[in-house]
């Protein structure tokens, strides 16, 4: 991976919900269900961009309640 795509790994809840064009309620909600997958990075909850790629290129193409329940 090269160095511009690491800073693509993770964005906020309210840059998701911008690229998404779902309001950032919905997005929180999304990542309080584990609809999507995210991280804790001190204080703030980030979506796992990463993550969400990977598991898109592998053909997952629903993304349902509890898919990734953080602990």
């Amino acid at each position: 991976m090269s160095k511009a795509d690491e800073s693509l790994d993770l964005c906020s809840l309210k840059t998701f919900a911008e690229l998404s064009g779902v309001s950032v309620e919905e997005v929180a909600d999304w990542a309080a269900t584990g609809t999507i997958p995210t991280l804790k990075l001190a204080d703030f909850r980030m979506v796992n961009l990463a993550r969400l790629r990977a598991d898109l290129t592998k053909g997952k193409a629903e993304f349902k309640e509890g898919d990734y329940a953080h602990g």
